[in-house]
Formats: structure tokens, sequence, C-alpha cells
């Protein structure tokens, strides 16, 4: 009876793991599923090329602005060096007094 018992449980595990559906459920469950996928990629590859131009746009707006911070520290390096020159100067004539230039005199 043992065996009888354990061949119906063969028989019963070759008969379930057949698959019955029929080839057009399949098709219309492989063109879901296909559907499914080209609208993801599609959205996926929307959003990447959203993402690249953003990309784009941050690094071309921080050479931007990298140039411009390059330019103001140029200038103010310059405005100090001609203050420090003025400053020499007004203390020259602090010290010295006015000069007596040509036709003063």
């Amino acid at each position: 009876m043992q065996m009888e018992l354990h061949m119906d449980a063969a028989n019963l595990e070759e008969t379930q793991g057949k698959y019955r559906t029929s080839y057009r459920i399949q098709a219309w469950f492989l063109g879901r599923s296909r559907k499914r996928w080209k609208q993801k990629h599609k959205v996926l590859k929307v959003e990447a090329k959203r993402l690249q131009n953003r990309v784009a746009d941050v690094t071309k707006s921080r050479e931007k602005w990298r140039q411009e911070a390059e330019q103001f520290s140029r200038r103010v390096q310059e405005l100090e060096a001609q203050n420090a020159a003025l400053q020499a100067q007004t203390a020259a004539l602090k010290k010295h007094g006015p000069c007596p230039g040509p036709g003063l005199g």
C-alpha cells in the first residue's frame, strides 16, 4: 500500500509539472510583459536624459561662476596694489611735505 501511495505521488508531480496554458494566453502575457518593459525603459531613458541635461547645466554654471570669481580676485589684487601705492604716496607727502614743483617756487 505504501508503494502504491508513493507511485501516485510521483504521477501527481508529473502531471502538475506540465503547463497546460494555451499559446494564445502565453503570447498575451509575454506581450504585456514586453509592453511594460518598454514603458519602463522609456521612462528611465527620459529620466536619464533629464539628469544629463541637469549635469550639463550645473557644470556650465559652475564654470561661469568660477571664471567670475577668478576675475574678481584679480581685480581685488589690482585694487589692493593701487591702494597700497596711494597710501605710500600719502605717507611720503605727510612725512616730507609738499614738494615744490616747477613753477611753484
